[in-house]
């Protein structure tokens, strides 16, 4: 054979040994991870966000105005109910009393008057009735004589009734004066001071400056109220178990429950609606009562994502969910199909080394697995990725099972 045949072949090997290769490949079938089904604890729940607040607390604002006198605690400090945190300048309130109390003795000095003078008035009546009764007196005289009776009479009552308007005035006024102490309406702790002593509180609901003295909170009543959207809200209950995680601690779960659920949904402001791009979405504001807060150094306004758990099945089998595919899902092979039944899902499961289409039941689901009612059973192979392997895999083909990565997500 000449050498020129002999380069030829030389040439034709060189370009037949990658389709050689390939084909070789191609006959050990597609690379895929699987998981054995297996029972497993899924617990279906529903994601939110909120803050951290306390049930028990305070904003304390004056009644009357008058300037700080003196302010008896700091923040931080621990306070009990009915103790006197902050005094006012009283000077005005306790003349006020006293012009009121002067009122109320001189109203008591004009009904010893009207009695005086209605006793005088009996006096004069018997002595007139007699004399009326002799025929020494006319008619007209004792109907004056009876006329001043009873004019002593309605004197007297309406000085008794100036006498209870004077001590109302009087009431009004020492409660002026004991509002210019300000008082801890719970037992907790000064979280935060918003006046200082020379300053000038005002009794004022629209948040005008002076109107804030400060906020007390029992910080054992500390809790999240948290955003639960109006799709998710009907299967919130009173009691459900939450976990709750801290902007501030995102990787330790605060266990709570779920404490009470409002009727309406909570107001959005119109900014949040123009950001959200929905104006009609709406909010309910769910309280959650934390059982332990661990130590940690929480407070208040802290930002917290919550997951309410809402159903719970313990042992049952279940799959990743990535292995888990409806046949009306766009880009799949089985979606192209028209002859798959609607509404169905269904797995692939290795067996004797190639796919096996399975059409499942499916149960509850968390982050990770899903519950399978029927179509499987325990020790099933099941395929579970690569996606983009499995979305294009048709039943038949060979596979080839690579190490499965470990499955991300929370740990029943």
């Amino acid at each position: 054979m000449s050498k020129r045949w002999l380069g030829l072949i030389a040439v034709g090997l060189m370009l037949a040994l990658p389709l050689i290769a390939r084909k070789t490949a191609g006959d050990d079938g597609k690379p895929v991870q699987i998981e054995a089904a297996s029972p497993r604890v899924v617990r279906a729940s529903i994601l939110a966000s909120g803050n951290l607040a306390f049930r028990e607390q305070s904003l304390l604002s004056p009644e009357v105005i008058g300037r700080v006198r003196a302010v008896l605690v700091e923040e931080g400090d621990r306070v009990e109910q009915g103790q006197v945190v902050l005094r006012l300048d009283e000077q005005v309130y306790q003349a006020e009393v006293a012009q009121h109390a002067a009122l109320v003795r001189q109203q008591r000095i004009h009904i010893e008057r009207q009695q005086l003078n209605l006793a005088n008035q009996e006096r004069q009546w018997r002595r007139v009735s007699e004399l009326h009764a002799r025929k020494l007196l006319d008619d007209a005289s004792l109907e004056n004589a009876r006329h001043a009776l009873e004019l002593a009479r309605v004197e007297l009552r309406a000085s008794r009734e100036s006498l209870q308007q004077a001590e109302a005035g009087l009431a009004q006024a020492r409660e002026r004066l004991a509002k210019t102490e300000i008082r801890a309406p719970l037992d907790g702790t000064v979280m935060a001071l918003g006046i200082k002593v020379g300053e000038t509180a005002v009794s004022s609901a629209t948040g005008i400056a002076g109107s804030a003295l400060m906020t007390i909170a029992n910080p054992d009543s500390l809790m999240t109220e948290i955003n639960v959207d109006e799709a998710d809200i009907a299967r919130i209950q009173l009691g459900q178990e939450v976990a709750v995680y801290a902007a501030a601690f995102p990787d330790t779960p605060l266990h709570g429950e779920v404490d009470s659920i409002p009727l309406s949904p909570k107001a959005a402001s119109a900014a949040a609606a123009m950001q959200s791009g929905n104006t009609l979405a709406r909010n309910y504001s769910v309280k959650v009562r934390l059982r332990d807060t661990q130590g940690l150094a929480l407070r208040p306004g802290m930002t917290c994502r919550a997951e309410i758990y809402t159903s719970s099945a313990d042992e049952v089998l279940a799959v990743p969910v990535q292995a888990v595919f409806s046949n009306n899902a766009a880009g799949t092979e089985t979606a192209k199909n028209k002859s798959a039944p609607p509404e169905a899902h269904h797995v692939f499961v290795v067996k004797d080394g190639r796919a096996e289409r399975r059409i499942v039941t499916l149960g509850l689901s968390d982050d990770s697995y899903q519950e399978i009612r029927t179509g499987l059973v325990p020790g099933d192979q099941v395929v579970v990725g690569p996606y983009k392997v499995l979305r294009h895999l048709k039943a038949g083909e060979a596979l080839r099972v690579e190490p499965a990565k470990p499955v991300t997500g929370r740990t029943p």
